[in-house]
């Protein structure tokens, strides 16, 4: 089927074309010589005798086939050439074939019809991408079984060419016969064979469109998988820009504000020095001044603790939580109790980023504004939800306002589809509820 398919089809065409236009060239012309010659031996009568029914001029059939074979050679070649691709003209070249093609099988008799065929043939060639191809085919079989002699003659008188072909002497009607069945024969087999080759043909376009939409297919998986490591690329790029950027930021805080204000702490207590208990108010007043300075200083050390979030990017969890703790101790001077099961769940990196932030506000808030000295973590792992508890020994406050900092806890659990709860009773308490979406545990 392969090297079937791989024929060229114009190829078939045109043997089809030379066999169809042979035929009704060779028949019309047989029947004019036979014609001309029982005339001039003055046989007409004896031949009317054993014929059914004779054509007309037979010479005018002769000179139409003709004509029109010509025709046919004219359409088959402007619709091969590359000098139009109009629709129109097309058609109009089928509409002229079928038309001539009628007209000769009608003046034959009946006695070929396979110019019909080769018409059809080439509309299939047309449309074999089309999916009114099939309709065609039956359309064609049945215009073909229609104008076949033996169907036709049992409806009309015609005339038989085998009346014409009697008048030659034996030998010469065998080889007549022989040329005849072997135009028909040659005709339908042509016909078929441009079936077949346009059906192969359109498996392996089909083929072809597979294989193409089989590699478009791995092309966009391809594409998509590359997008995907661009996005996380880009956003790992955002991240190492925004963790820079922070780093920086703490640097300039460190360097001038903290140096400015170490500068200022240690002239205040210089200035506390030189005023000895002489002047007691502006000994308070230094004194008041420097602890003022100091807690700036503080605060400015957590600032710069909480600009340099890093620890979830190089820990996991657990430990990066046991990091925040220590450093706040060792920058804020307070003593923090941390209670952390050991917690192997694996979350995402925005999961785990928002735990850290929420505990790393709080215990913000509890230094900042609650001024705590003592400061309990418990992080708990309960079946498909982890569990944090902050409290602290702090002023606490009557009213709970939510300001910048309980807002920004509030959005992370809730952006984790949790749920949080505040407390001031003895001091300050959050405790939140983050649900668990079962990641894969640490090695």
């Amino acid at each position: 089927m392969k090297s079937i398919g791989n024929l060229k089809i114009n190829t078939v065409l045109e043997t089809m074309l030379v066999i169809s236009l042979a035929a009704i060239i060779l028949i019309s012309g047989f029947i004019w010589i036979v014609t001309q010659s029982v005339v001039s031996i003055h046989e007409a009568k004896l031949f009317l005798s054993n014929a059914v029914n004779v054509p007309g001029n037979t010479l005018h059939i002769f000179i139409f086939t003709v004509i029109s074979s010509i025709c046919f050679i004219l359409t088959f070649c402007i619709r091969n050439s590359n000098i139009t691709n109009d629709t129109r003209i097309i058609f109009a070249t089928f509409a002229l074939e079928f038309v001539l093609g009628l007209i000769c099988i009608i003046l034959l008799n009946f006695n070929y019809n396979g110019i019909l065929l080769w018409t059809f043939a080439n509309a299939l060639m047309y449309m074999k991408r089309n999916k009114y191809m099939p309709i065609v085919v039956v359309i064609a079989m049945i215009s073909y079984l229609l104008t076949t002699h033996e169907l036709v003659k049992l409806f009309i008188n015609v005339f038989d060419i085998s009346s014409y072909i009697e008048v030659c002497s034996q030998s010469i009607q065998t080889l007549i016969y022989f040329i005849y069945n072997a135009l028909n024969l040659m005709t339908v087999v042509c016909f078929i064979l441009c079936c077949i080759i346009i059906i192969v043909s359109k498996e392996e376009i089909i083929e072809k469109n597979l294989e193409l939409n089989k590699r478009l297919e791995i092309a966009n998986t391809d594409l998509q998988r590359t997008n995907e490591e661009l996005e996380k690329s880009l956003m790992d790029n955002a991240r190492l820009a925004e963790i820079r950027e922070r780093n920086r930021i703490a640097r300039e805080i460190h360097d001038t504000l903290g140096h400015t204000l170490t500068g200022l702490a240690a002239g205040i207590d210089a200035c506390i020095a030189l005023a000895g208990d002489d002047k007691p108010a502006l000994r308070n007043q230094l004194d008041l001044l420097s602890k003022v300075s100091r807690n700036g200083i503080k605060d400015i050390r957590m600032s710069v603790s909480s600009l340099r979030p890093d620890a979830p990017e190089r820990l996991n969890l657990k430990n990066a939580i046991e990091e925040l703790v220590e450093n706040t101790k060792r920058v804020a001077g307070v003593n923090i109790n941390l209670d952390c099961d050991t917690i192997n769940l694996k979350f995402d990196e925005d999961e785990e980023m928002a735990i850290y932030r929420i505990v790393q506000e709080s215990l913000t808030n509890a230094i900042r504004h609650g001024k705590a000295k003592n400061i309990d973590v418990s992080i708990k792992k309960n079946y498909g939800s982890i569990n944090l508890l902050i409290c602290d020994d702090g002023i606490g406050c009557e009213k709970i306002e939510a300001g910048f900092g309980l807002r920004h806890i509030r959005e992370r659990v809730n952006m984790l589809k949790g749920q949080v709860n505040f407390g001031s009773e003895e001091g300050f308490k959050v405790e939140a509820m983050i649900p668990i979406r079962w990641g894969e545990e640490y090695d």
